[in-house]
C-alpha cells in the first residue's frame, strides 16, 4: 500500500489529473496483470457507445448555423416574451 501511495505522489506532482490517470493505466498495462486488465478495458469499451450524429442531425445543425449567419434567430429575452420567428 505504501509503495502505491509513493507512486501516486510521484505521478501527481508531475502531471495533471488526466495525465495522472493515463500514467497509472500505462503502469498497469505493462505489469503482470496486463492480460486481465486488457480484458476489463475491452469489456468496458464494448459497453460504451460513441456519440454519433445521423445525417439528419448534421443537416439540422448546418441549417441552424445558416439561420444564425443570416440573422434568423431570437434572443433569450425575445423567446421568453413569446416572440416567434
Amino acid at each position: 500500500m505504501e509503495q502505491a501511495q509513493g507512486k501516486d505522489q510521484e505521478i501527481s506532482r508531475e502531471e495533471g489529473p488526466i495525465e495522472e490517470m493515463l500514467a497509472k493505466v500505462r503502469a498497469i498495462a505493462k505489469g503482470p496483470h496486463r492480460e486481465l486488465f486488457s480484458q476489463v478495458v475491452e469489456t468496458f469499451f464494448q459497453q460504451t457507445e460513441p456519440e454519433i450524429f445521423t445525417e439528419e442531425d448534421l443537416a439540422d445543425i448546418e441549417e441552424g448555423m445558416e439561420d444564425i449567419r443570416q440573422g434568423r434567430y431570437l434572443t433569450l429575452e425575445e423567446y421568453r416574451k413569446g416572440k416567434r420567428l
